[in-house]
């Protein structure tokens, strides 16, 4: 292995980096002449991809990983893949659930924090693992995957996990600049709507008050996959590889690491409208907002008083 391959590691659950964006990123890996660490809970699902001839097994590892495993099993994951590679450049917290949609109030909060656990839990747990080795090299990379959902959330169905994202990206947000220090670049990478085959069953205990409600979703749901134009995820992660290594589309960014990497134009489209309606809101009601602190003279009904 040359010094100019990186080592991704990809993260995975029940599927990971075995279906969906992660089996596109790591196609994408192979192909620009990358090593890889592919991990699953169930590492049978790699095996078309490891009986595809066109693979190049000296520069792909398998490893068996849950994600939600205990952190002392996560640690001794990620140092097999140290020791037979020697580093880990970049990690990648692509492991998630969708969860099902329904009412909030119906999927109750069980349910939202199993959700939770995978989606957010999960990402820290596989994170906290990698990052000493990072640290130590003062070196590397590392992307947690969001959603658009942490935007566009306003609409029945999506709680749990528009949550579980919006806390990612919080995370995400954060750790960037605690890490900055040791030379390691976070991103948090949004995802729009991508033709991912993610499963959106319908959950929780059923309400009377939400039937009508919850009939409009069921309908939303099945249409969903008819919607036109869908992200394609080898083109995604295509771009998120460019990104990474400062080619291809980003390749007069300057090697800059963007703190959220937006895919896909119906994700930029809802971060922006997210964006405007946060600015309104902070325009409309600054007049309430301002002048709280403890030095700031008294008002009374929209006016100082002396």
């Amino acid at each position: 292995m040359s010094q100019e391959q990186l080592v991704w590691f990809i993260t995975g659950k029940s599927s990971g980096a075995s279906t969906g964006l992660g089996l596109a990123l790591t196609k994408r890996i192979l192909a620009r002449g990358d090593c890889v660490v592919a991990t699953a809970r169930d590492t049978t699902r790699f095996e078309p991809l490891l009986s595809d001839p066109n693979t190049d097994h000296s520069r792909i590892t398998v490893l068996e990983l849950d994600i939600t495993s205990p952190a002392p099993v996560v640690r001794d994951i990620v140092k097999k893949a140290v020791e037979h590679w020697g580093r880990i450049d970049v990690l990648v917290n692509n492991a998630g659930v969708g969860g099902g949609v329904g009412p909030s109030e119906e999927q109750g909060l069980e349910h939202m924090m199993k959700v939770m656990t995978v989606n957010y839990g999960g990402t820290v747990n596989v994170t906290n693992a990698v990052l000493p080795h990072m640290r130590e090299r003062r070196s590397g990379i590392v992307l947690i995957y969001g959603s658009r959902t942490g935007y566009r959330n306003e609409f029945l169905g999506p709680s749990p996990y528009a949550s579980s994202k919006a806390a990612v990206h919080s995370y995400g947000e954060t750790l960037s600049a605690e890490v900055a220090p040791f030379n390691i670049r976070v991103s948090v990478v949004v995802p729009g709507m991508f033709d991912t085959g993610l499963s959106m069953p319908i959950v929780g205990s059923p309400i009377a008050d939400y039937d009508r409600a919850r009939e409009e979703l069921r309908k939303r749901v099945e249409n969903r996959h008819r919607l036109p134009n869908q992200g394609d995820p080898a083109k995604g992660m295509d771009a998120l590889v460019d990104v990474v290594r400062g080619e291809g589309r980003a390749k007069d960014k300057g090697g800059e690491l963007p703190l959220w990497l937006f895919l896909g134009g119906d994700c930029l489209a809802d971060v922006k409208a997210r964006a405007d309606k946060l600015k309104k809101v902070a325009e409309e009601w600054a007049d309430v907002g301002t002048g709280l602190g403890k030095d700031d003279g008294n008002v009374e009904n929209g006016a100082p008083v002396n």
